[in-house]
């Protein structure tokens, strides 16, 4: 650890406000680097080198040189000499301040120090964001680890959130939640799976022009972030009255849009229902609901059941999809899934 000449000037001034002594500042060779006298600057300081020397308080009781009476005293930082702080003076006079001038410079270059070092680690951080955002190969270890060192952890799974428009503050982020700004007007959120931040942004974006993409969870963050974007993408073109695009809801939109884009819970759902008896009764209750238009008295009379019975089938539909029939663009996604089951 050096002192800077701006940190040594900084540590003379504060202390000059305090007593009213002409304080000097020398680094660990004795130049001194910092002075309520600037014509000083730049000169040895003899009683501070043979302070450096003795590794203790030097006293001058008369002027040598460009050394005026004064007291001399090591700045120390992690066991070693790293500068020296004088006070000009009678010796008898200005020695009592002596310690509690070192105690005060010291705790400054520690406060620097750690300035320094926070400053640091949050360029670290900034930097590691950058590449993980933009990263498009897997995560190997190197990268991981790198992660790690800076508190982040790669290897838990996230969604990207990605707000489009203006923001009236920053929401507050907890333990492992991240925030990148792409640019003007799109900030990214990176956080983890479980985490309830669409909730802390509803005081923090501007209704007005604002839309929120949400990705779906993965361990690797820019798949996330490319499936926040295509969803915003999607309900824009669209014209999909919505404010928050969520693509879990819009991967189907994306499907037919994207042949190469998998669409297998739909038609996994079909192979695992095929299976037994009740899935079974449940598909053919689908079918029959879309070849009727959805009109309960006719499947009702069709499957032979209670309209109770039908209601209570097409909710178990629902439970285990996720995707109630009744609404078209969910029947749309069901009856697809079951096309790409019958044709596989």
């Amino acid at each position: 650890m050096k002192i800077s000449q701006s940190l040594a000037q900084e540590i003379a001034e504060k202390v000059m406000m305090v007593i009213p002594y002409n304080v000097n500042i020398m680094d660990e060779v004795g130049l001194i680097i910092g002075s309520g006298e600037n014509d000083r600057i730049g000169t040895y300081h003899h009683g501070a080198i043979k302070a450096i020397e003795r590794g203790a308080i030097e006293c001058v009781y008369s002027s040598e040189g460009f050394s005026k009476p004064g007291v001399n005293i090591p700045i120390h930082f992690n066991n070693k000499i790293i500068g020296v702080i004088g006070i000009s003076g009678e010796p008898s006079i200005v020695e009592p301040f002596a310690e509690l001038v070192r105690v005060t410079a010291e705790l400054l270059i520690n406060q620097e120090l750690l300035f320094k070092e926070r400053r640091v680690k949050e360029q670290m951080k900034e930097e590691f964001l950058y590449q993980w955002v933009f990263r498009v190969d897997e995560y190997d270890e190197a990268f991981i680890n790198n992660g790690e060192a800076i508190g982040i952890l790669v290897k838990i799974p996230r969604k990207a959130i990605l707000v489009k428009g203006s923001m009236l503050k920053e929401p507050y982020l907890q333990d492992q939640e991240y925030v990148f700004k792409l640019n003007q007007n799109r900030t990214l959120f990176i956080v983890p799976t479980g985490s309830d931040l669409l909730k802390r942004l509803e005081t923090a974006i501007s209704q007005e022009n604002t839309i929120i993409g949400i990705g779906n969870s993965h361990i690797h963050v820019a798949k996330s972030i490319q499936e926040a974007k295509r969803a915003i993408e999607i309900a824009a073109k669209m014209s999909l009255p919505i404010t928050i695009c969520d693509y879990e809801e819009l991967k189907f939109i994306d499907y037919l849009a994207h042949k190469d884009i998998p669409l297998n819970e739909m038609s996994d759902f079909f192979k695992q229902m095929d299976e037994n008896a009740k899935g079974q009764e449940l598909i053919e209750t689908l079918i029959c609901y879309i070849k009727n238009n959805g009109d309960i008295n006719s499947i009702s009379k069709e499957l032979h059941i209670h309209r109770n019975s039908l209601a209570y089938r097409l909710q178990r539909i629902e439970v285990l999809t996720n995707k109630n029939p009744k609404k078209f663009m969910d029947l749309f996604q069901l009856f697809t899934g079951y096309i790409l089951y019958k044709m596989q």
